[in-house]
């Protein structure tokens, strides 16, 4: 298992997409003067991080109360290069409350990756591998009991607010949903409803 990479204070926290809408690699990306770390990402995945964190973020700020301050929106973009090391799996949000910082745990695999007869997560590693491959980003093969990398990111309450809310633009720059089915609309939909 590779050591698990550090970013114990960062100068940006971002999320975007590269490509055109029905074809978009997500990312989330941190970067420090030294490093910069992009980890491939699926678009539910940054819009559940984008509700996750504000909602997490409003349910402690009355035990630990935030600085009135703002880091634009534009601080969040991604920056190239966008190559990611690993493709994040397991996404996790805590807060450590001696440095006041939000940590951001990205995990290559997750817990329950290697069972058979889980709860469905083989139709979501096809569509992971699918836009690995859209993307044009190579699958590294796992070897058996390989946990695979780990990433903690430490970021102020304002950058991950930033971060959260330029997601959320990403998120909507998509595709718009079908009315009726909520699936992506584009061109060839045919909205399984009207069957």
């Amino acid at each position: 298992m590779p050591d698990p990479i550090e970013f114990h204070s960062v100068d940006a926290l971002g999320a975007g997409a590269v490509g055109e809408p029905g074809r978009r690699a997500f990312y989330l990306q941190a970067r420090s003067e030294a490093a910069q770390l992009t980890v491939l990402v699926e678009k539910e995945q940054v819009a559940l991080l984008a509700t996750e964190a504000i909602a997490f973020l409003d349910r402690i700020k009355d035990e630990y109360p935030e600085e009135p301050l703002t880091v634009p929106v534009e601080f969040a973009e991604l920056r190239e290069p966008t190559v990611p090391l690993f493709r994040a799996r397991l996404i996790g949000l805590g807060f450590d409350p001696e440095r006041e910082l939000v940590l951001i745990e990205l995990r290559e695999r997750a817990e329950d990756d290697g069972d058979d007869g889980d709860d469905g997560d083989d139709d979501d590693d096809l569509g992971d591998d699918d836009e690995a491959d859209r993307a044009g980003i190579p699958t590294r093969p796992e070897a058996d009991g390989e946990d695979g990398f780990v990433a903690r990111i430490y970021a102020t309450r304002p950058q991950v607010r930033a971060m959260a809310a330029r997601s959320a633009v990403v998120v909507a720059a998509g595709r718009p949903p079908c009315d009726l089915c909520g699936q992506p609309r584009d061109s060839g939909h045919r909205c399984p409803r009207w069957n």
